[in-house]
């Protein structure tokens, strides 16, 4: 396996940049606090300035790492793009082996590890992981395993590629299925517990990952699985388990039926999106 921090890119910040990092650490508790929020704000910056360079648009102000109260009281260093979902940014100081995943990872579609060394004038631009590839227990991330970050353009591409696309078939889906039909209403609700970015997301790892013959069975067993609130796939075979049926009706048939057609779905809309993806296997 090619490791992806030997292909880094280094950002410097500018003199604002570190004014600013050193005005969030300043109104923290302790010092602890204070070093944490001050790398978690330059992490972003430094994420901010490659990914604009990319051309994607950004909003520093909707973060929460930007919120006065929720960087004190989390350790948050996410950076929004619109429309697409949040990066989050995580420092990593050089010479170490893993990045560590902080507790919040809700609507995160990537993990960007952001490697610091004394003087704090410049950090280095690790690599990544798209979020789909966390499970939820996950506390931290071998280096070894990050994609080269020049490959995060083309992981953003496909998934802007993919967001009109799904969201124009999921709402058509969404309004045909019956609402008190049990299967059709469990099927609602695993789709609309996901962002359409999450299962762009989702969807381009099968995509990657499967032979086409598998994408329907592969395809619906991502998105059975739970939306979680850490980021990631979580556990896929929660769903099932976690649902009762109604009087009269048999568990395992009604698990099945949802199976079916969450299979059916995945292939249809892999097929869709794998003509506006080509055939490339970058990610």
């Amino acid at each position: 396996m090619t490791n992806a921090t030997e292909y880094c890119i280094t950002i410097r910040f500018k003199e604002q940049d570190c004014e600013l990092a050193r005005k969030f650490a300043d109104s923290q508790p302790n010092a602890e606090k204070n070093q944490q929020v001050y790398r978690n704000t330059l992490a972003v910056l430094a994420v901010n300035t490659f990914v604009q360079e990319l051309r994607y648009e950004t909003d520093l102000d909707a973060g929460e790492s930007w919120h006065p109260v929720l960087r004190m009281f989390h350790n948050v260093a996410d950076l929004v793009l619109p429309g697409i979902g949040k990066i989050e940014c995580c420092p990593v100081q050089l010479g170490e082996t893993a990045i560590s995943l902080p507790e919040v990872r809700e609507n995160r579609i990537a993990y960007v590890a952001v490697g610091f060394a004394e003087p704090f004038d410049k950090v280095k631009l690790l690599g990544f992981i798209p979020a789909v590839e966390i499970l939820d227990e996950t506390e931290e991330i071998s280096l070894t395993n990050l994609k080269p970050v020049e490959e995060l353009l083309d992981y953003l591409d496909r998934i802007e590629l993919a967001i009109p696309l799904l969201q124009g078939e999921i709402e058509e889906l969404l309004s045909d299925l019956a609402a008190d039909d049990p299967v059709q209403a469990r099927v609602r609700e695993k789709l609309q517990h996901k962002s359409i970015a999450e299962m762009a997301a989702i969807l381009n790892g099968v995509f990657h990952s499967s032979e086409k013959s598998d994408w329907g069975y592969e395809g619906g067993k991502a998105l059975a699985g739970s939306s979680s609130s850490r980021g990631g796939l979580g556990n896929r075979d929660s769903y099932f388990s976690s649902h009762k049926s109604s009087p009269g009706e048999k568990v395992s048939d009604i698990e099945e039926e949802v199976k079916a057609e969450l299979n059916l779905i995945a292939e249809e809309l892999l097929e869709k999106l794998a003509e506006i993806w080509g055939d490339g296997d970058d990610l």
